[in-house]
């Protein structure tokens, strides 16, 4: 996805879901992401990742309620 941006999911237990590439340069809580099995799920937290570094070029971590 050209001009597309990527960010860390993760479950609210803290399990990486995966990486996935956004249109946004940002999320908010509350916004909806496509989960890397192609459903969709709420944000409910965000973590800037600038502060901790960028592993893997990601834009930030999202907490994610994937239902689990």
């Amino acid at each position: 996805m050209e001009g597309a941006f990527r960010f860390r999911l993760i479950d609210m237990a803290g399990s990486e879901l995966g990486i996935i590439e956004w249109p946004a340069e940002s999320v908010e809580i509350g916004d909806a992401v496509r989960l890397p099995d192609g459903e969709m799920a709420p944000v409910v937290e965000v973590y800037d990742d600038e502060e901790h570094g960028r592993e893997g070029g990601v834009q930030a971590t999202l907490v994610v309620d994937d239902g689990s």
